[in-house]
């Protein structure tokens, strides 16, 4: 008598494949023909019509008189799946995004797992383009959930959420005209905040930094920027906002033109935690000194920058908040609470750092 685990064959793995394909809706009507499907399942043709006796057999498909397969309806399973599952959609693969963004998520996962509901992290470009709506149709299709979490989202995205009026709520802010439950921090008046830090110290000559991107918290910093000028009656300073393309040579380059300009800016006010580093490490391999000769401030932080010197002042946020605020909306939403106008925003705490200083100097 042998005592080895039986192994599963490779038609049983390949039905295991199939089923979880189809749990989650990734075909309406019918399957696809057998050679497509030996190609995606890269297995023969034998093998797969194996598997699609072993899934005819427990009721998943039943074969029409053409001899197309189709998908028998199991509607109580996508039920049951979507109604567990919050659905969260980010452009940039999870390596890529930023320590504070992970954090955040990680225990945004606990909360929700405490809920009895499982976060799903849908992570591509094609969501985010200029025109997402047929490649968003099928992913809800494809994969529902019961509320959505979007992250990094242009003004076509959010829109598409809130004209097919699907529970979604946004980590970060919505753009005119849109009406979606968001959790962000409150940009405009922290780069308000900045200026006026700057203006105290004898700056006139201030540059707001930031990427020229579709978001609208970035929007929304660059008109705080411009609005602390204005309330700052009989200070004769003007504001430059210098937008970049996200890299560091477009960062590097735009920091060129800036610094070679015959009134070179003293004061940055960069947003995101990696640009303001490249910016202050720039500044000191062309030869000025922070805070002597140019101060900076950080709209944003993370965990890295205390292993930067000089400190450099900055405004930082708890991630458990910001996971909290949204988990308790999403909550709302699965719970079928339709109200679209949650909108939460979080006032950073100002960490003065060492990088923040009086006007003394020019370029070296």
């Amino acid at each position: 008598m042998s005592l080895a685990i039986p192994r599963p064959s490779l038609a049983e793995q390949a039905a295991e494949t199939l089923r979880r394909a189809l749990g989650e809706g990734m075909w309406v009507g019918q399957l696809p023909g057998e050679r497509e499907l030996s190609r995606q399942l890269d297995i023969s043709r034998p093998t797969l019509r194996a598997a699609l006796d072993l899934l005819r057999t427990e009721g998943w498909l039943k074969v029409s008189p053409g001899r197309q397969r189709v998908i028998v309806n199991r509607s109580r399973d996508r039920t049951t799946r979507r109604s567990l599952t919050v659905g969260m959609l980010t452009p940039l693969p999870l390596q890529e995004v930023s320590p504070f963004a992970l954090c955040w998520m990680d225990k945004l996962r606990e909360i929700l797992a405490r809920a009895g509901l499982q976060l799903e992290i849908h992570s591509g470009r094609r969501w985010y383009s200029r025109r997402p709506e047929k490649d968003l149709a099928a992913l809800t299709q494809r994969a529902p959930a019961a509320a959505w979490l979007l992250f990094v989202t242009n003004e076509r995205m959010q829109r598409w959420f809130a004209q097919e009026k699907l529970p979604a709520v946004l980590s970060g802010s919505c753009h005119p005209g849109i009406e979606l439950p968001s959790v962000d921090f409150n940009y405009r008046a922290v780069c308000r905040h900045a200026v006026g830090q700057f203006l105290r110290r004898g700056h006139r000559r201030i540059v707001l930094l930031i990427q020229d991107s579709d978001t609208a918290g970035d929007r929304e910093s660059a008109e705080g920027f411009k609005e602390a000028f204005q309330t700052k009656l009989g200070v004769a300073a003007t504001p430059i906002v210098a937008y970049h393309e996200g890299t560091p040579e477009s960062i590097r380059q735009r920091l060129h033109g800036l610094l070679k300009a015959g009134s070179a800016p003293t004061a940055f006010l960069v947003a995101r935690s990696m640009p303001a580093l490249m910016t202050a490490s720039e500044l000191m391999r062309r030869g000025w000194q922070v805070p002597r000769d140019a101060a900076i401030i950080s709209r944003d932080s993370d965990h890295f920058h205390e292993y930067f010197s000089p400190p450099l002042a900055r405004y930082c946020a708890d991630p458990e908040i910001h996971a909290r605020r949204l988990a308790r909306i999403l909550l709302k939403l699965v719970r079928g609470e339709t109200n679209q106008s949650f909108r939460v925003r979080i006032m950073p705490e100002f960490f003065p750092g060492e990088s923040l200083g009086e006007v003394r100097s020019n370029a070296p």
